[in-house]
């Protein structure tokens, strides 16, 4: 039998080769892919390092029992490193909303937040106003203002208010656009060469990791260590023909309307304010020569603005518009100097001349806190072109049209930017029929007149030692750079002063009785008992300081605060303190350590902790 070979299985066949077109692309994914992968896995071990914040607005809380968004105390730390970083004033939105409900949002910067005070500011007026102009609904108004953002800010914070069903939003914000983050007079962040590498370093800000790096920038660079308000600032002055300026204006634009938008689009009626500025007795806080002026030119120039200020002081002002007219011939550009002129201008009568000229000198102001003219235009365009669902209203208009010579000044202004409650009210009653037009048709039947200047102040408990409290803030505010370098500085500050003594005259009693009438009218307003706890924690420590016992009358005030707003940092800082005085140390360090629980990082938290910890040992001695 013949033997039979034993079978081959025949080769397998060799795959085909990749084309070099699928080389080339399968390469090109790895090379994406894989740092992909190691990103993602690190910004995961982060995350659950505990390294890095969230980002958002607001963030969950639990106030009396419901779901509610408060803010997020890290939010500003997109914007600030943490000692710059400002914090927005105490709020909560219920996560229902309850039938016949108002909800309004006010956003913005620190003059849409109502600072220095806000309890007298734009969003406590309209509260006042619409529970009058809306009877038998719920009225919430939510102060989203924010101190030192500007637009860039204002993107997200909008897209997270947007989730919180508000039937309106205002929208009242400008003043920071060249100082705020991202903008060429700043301190507080860099300054990314257009809006896309802006909002590239935004999204990059919202991870662990970029967070992490974020850190470490900063800590190379040289920050400033603490606040130090518009101090921080003397050093970017900003020209008005600087060609960074253009990048502003486009970056407003398209901020605001996306700001806009992101509201529009989850059904909230929008009502975009312009933003009014101090004009009258407010010289601008530095000015800049033109460039070229030689040395001759600026003698000549000098020359002319001291004989026309000797002839404004000698109450000459024709002889020094003369002269000021000379000077403007060889430097036109000099901020102060349209301001002298528009004052002179005033003082012979030509008031149509002097508006036009203490506005150029506002928009010259080469430290750029105040909106300038064409980001009040750019307001106006962007809102005028949103088309339905965006209203615009001229509250820049209606606070000059409410002020001698159509010129804002110290009756509505503190200062450059920040209102008065009396330019408070002015500016809420201009936004109030807009808003009211923006309510749902279920409210839009039962509207009744807006309430009388009286009865707001009445609403708010708008006393003169408020007055005096918040007059003495904005005193020591004047006492520093860039205030102290302004031509009228002493007319400012003797201006301010004047309502700071009128409202230190009101009798402790007067002021008493105001609150508890106050709050026999609105026992659940919690801003009322937050400023009737203030009168009260005074009171005490001034009578302590005399002799008299400490009667912590003020605690029971902070207590119903924080029942309503139980993240509020400065009630619990207050209560702690409150607690501290009167020996009760267990209750002011259950206080601190709440506080911790949500700001873990809060270092005044800390120093409260330690002070009640050496009162406890000099107690056991």
């Amino acid at each position: 039998m013949a033997s039979q070979r034993p079978r081959t299985r025949p080769p397998p066949e060799s795959p085909a080769p990749l084309s070099p077109g699928r080389v080339r692309l399968f390469r090109a994914v790895t090379v994406v892919l894989a740092p992909l992968v190691v990103l993602g896995a690190l910004e995961a071990v982060l995350r659950l390092l505990g390294v890095g914040h969230s980002t958002a607005f607001t963030e969950r809380c639990d106030v009396r029992g419901r779901a509610a968004a408060c803010p997020n105390p890290d939010f500003p730390l997109r914007f600030f490193p943490p000692a710059l970083a400002r914090q927005p004033t105490p709020f909560v939105i219920p996560e229902e909303k309850r039938p016949r409900t108002v909800r309004v949002v006010v956003l913005g910067e620190s003059a849409a937040q109502g600072d220095p005070e806000p309890t007298f500011g734009l969003a406590r007026h309209l509260q006042a106003m619409l529970e009058d102009a809306v009877p038998g609904a719920g009225v919430e108004v939510v102060n989203a203002g924010l101190v030192a953002i500007n637009s860039h800010a204002l993107v997200p914070m909008a897209r997270d208010l947007a989730r919180r069903t508000p039937d309106v939003a205002v929208v009242y914000a400008g003043n920071n656009e060249v100082v705020g983050p991202f903008g060429p007079g700043t301190v507080l962040t860099g300054r990314p060469p257009g809006l896309v590498l802006v909002r590239a370093s935004l999204a990059l800000g919202t991870t662990r990791i970029g967070q992490l790096l974020g850190g470490l920038g900063r800590r190379a660079k040289d920050m400033p260590a603490e606040w130090r308000g518009m101090e921080l600032f003397l050093d970017h002055q900003v020209r008005a023909d600087d060609p960074a300026m253009a990048q502003v204006y486009r970056g407003f634009a398209a901020n605001l309307g996306e700001v806009v938008g992101a509201l529009r689009d989850r059904g909230t009626r929008v009502v975009v304010s312009t933003v009014g500025t101090r004009l009258r007795d407010f010289a601008p806080f530095a000015s800049a020569h033109r460039s070229g002026l030689e040395d001759a030119a600026l003698g000549r120039f000098k020359d002319a603005v001291a004989r026309g200020d000797a002839a404004e002081k000698a109450q000459r002002p024709v002889e020094a518009l003369a002269a000021y007219r000379e000077a403007e011939g060889i430097d036109a550009a000099h901020a102060e100097l349209q301001y002298r002129i528009g004052r002179a201008a005033l003082a012979a009568g030509e008031e149509a001349t002097a508006r036009e000229r203490l506005a150029r000198a506002r928009d010259l102001d080469t430290l750029r806190f105040r909106a300038d003219g064409r980001l009040v235009q750019l307001t106006a365009e962007v809102a005028r072109a949103a088309g339905p669902g965006v209203e615009l209203v001229d509250g820049a208009g209606a606070l000059a049209a409410s002020s001698p010579h159509g010129l804002p000044g110290p009756e509505l202004f503190w200062e450059h930017a920040h209102l008065t409650p009396e330019g408070n009210e002015v500016l809420a009653r201009a936004l109030l029929p807009a808003v009211l037009r923006a309510l749902p048709p279920s409210l839009s039947g039962a509207q009744a007149a807006p309430p009388s200047h009286e009865r707001v102040a009445e609403r708010l408990a708008l006393t003169g030692y408020n007055r005096y409290l918040v007059a003495k803030e904005v005193l020591r505010r004047l006492e520093h750079p860039p205030f102290t370098g302004r031509l009228d500085h002493a007319l400012h500050v003797e201006q301010v002063q004047r309502v700071r003594d009128q409202g230190a005259a009101e009798p402790y009693e007067e002021t008493e009785a105001q609150y508890r009438a106050a709050l026999a009218r609105a026992p659940d307003d919690p801003w009322l008992h937050w400023n009737h706890a203030i009168l009260l924690d005074n009171r005490d420590v001034f009578l302590a300081r005399r002799g008299e016992p400490d009667r912590g009358r003020a605690i029971a005030e902070y207590l119903r605060v924080l029942e309503a707003l139980p993240r509020s940092r400065e009630g619990r800082l207050r209560l702690a303190e409150a607690y501290a005085r009167l020996g009760r140390l267990d209750e002011a360090e259950a206080q601190c350590h709440e506080l911790l629980r949500f700001r873990p990082r809060d270092a005044q938290a800390r120093d409260t902790l330690a002070h009640v910890d050496r009162l406890r040992r000099r107690m056991a001695r």
